[in-house]
């Protein structure tokens, strides 16, 4: 049994234009000690999926139809009550921006002893003792558990948030963009704390990002979302060796390649649809240089294309063709 299966997961946001479908169909599961990556540009849907594992969408938005199945409990059905014990305890999340998560008028030392306490039911002084372990858990020098977020730098109150995130021994962490707001230096630091901590506690992750070489730096399984839907699923190592859908293959392209640091980068021509009034058939149609009159129509089932590989794409046989295509400029240059 998977630690996490959802299925058919549909999120709506009520807007001034309409009923937003920001979440549409989507489906995948995690094993323990599984690190996912959940790829896509910004607006795909990502987040609103990782939000809603907990909850914890914004008042106009709801979860209008699926299930999310964790430890063989249906998450859309809990009570609140029931959601809240399991918020912290058995799932966590690192936020996007760790300024937003940290109150600013609060030591960090109390903001992570107050989850220990209010939370984990700890007596004070051994929270304050286990908000100690848990600063050198990330990194961090015990002695800086009275300061305010303000005299953290960047790094150190991403490596506060992630370990308020691990203070209860969570079965599962949802990293939400942890390293968006840092250079590049200390994105390596972040990433590399984090990686350690997977490793060393057999963590069960799922990785936010829109950034391809964070997911080859900390997962094993990536989902790739577009438009509210995903278009991929397959082990990193097959993402990265024999991507098949066209919107991946663009994903690719806009990336630099250390292995080939000449190559020139591409970048996906067009926006993502209207999610008020979605187009009826593939979501990519209308910026995929690939596309065919179906496409427009018909919209791609997710099909198994290799042991282990999904993708939903009308033209997924001819895929050698399409990677050989992707490779040129001129091919993405047409779509405007």
């Amino acid at each position: 049994m998977p630690l996490l299966d959802i299925r058919d997961l549909t999120i709506h946001y009520a807007t001034r234009r309409g009923v937003m479908q920001a979440v549409d169909g989507v489906s995948f599961t995690l094993e323990a000690g599984q690190h996912l990556g959940l790829i896509g540009e910004s607006g795909c849907g990502k987040t609103t999926t990782g939000r809603a594992l907990l909850r914890v969408l914004p008042r106009n938005g709801r979860i209008a139809g699926g299930e999310i199945r964790f430890k063989d409990r249906d998450l859309v059905r809990m009570r609140e009550a029931e959601v809240r014990r399991l918020r912290w305890r058995e799932i966590s999340m690192v936020p996007q921006s760790s300024m937003d998560a940290l109150d600013p008028v609060y030591r960090v030392g109390d903001q992570l002893t107050e989850v220990l306490t209010a939370r984990g039911g700890m007596a004070r002084r051994a929270a304050r003792e286990r908000a100690a372990e848990l600063f050198a858990l990330v990194g961090l020098s015990k002695d800086r558990l009275d300061n305010y977020p303000h005299e953290f730098s960047g790094g150190m109150r991403q490596r506060a948030v992630i370990a308020m995130a691990l203070a209860l021994d969570p079965d599962l962490v949802v990293a939400d963009e942890p390293v968006t707001a840092l250079d590049v230096i200390v994105q390596n630091q972040v990433l590399r704390t984090f990686r350690e901590l997977q490793e060393r506690l057999h963590l069960s992750v799922i990785m936010i990002t829109h950034d391809i070489s964070v997911v080859a730096e900390t997962c094993d399984q990536v989902a790739v979302m577009y438009a509210g839907q995903i278009v991929e699923r397959a082990s990193v190592e097959r993402f990265f060796r024999e991507p098949y859908h066209p919107y991946t293959l663009g994903l690719q392209n806009a990336y630099p390649n250390l292995a080939n640091p000449n190559q020139e980068l591409i970048s996906i021509e067009g926006y993502p649809p209207d999610l008020v009034e979605p187009p009826t058939g593939c979501r990519f149609s209308s910026r995929c240089p690939f596309a065919m009159e179906c496409c427009f129509h018909e919209a791609p089932p997710l099909v198994e294309v290799a042991p282990g590989h999904q993708a939903a794409c009308h033209r997924w046989q001819e895929v050698d063709l399409l990677r050989s295509l992707a490779k040129e400029a001129k091919t993405w240059q047409t779509q405007a």
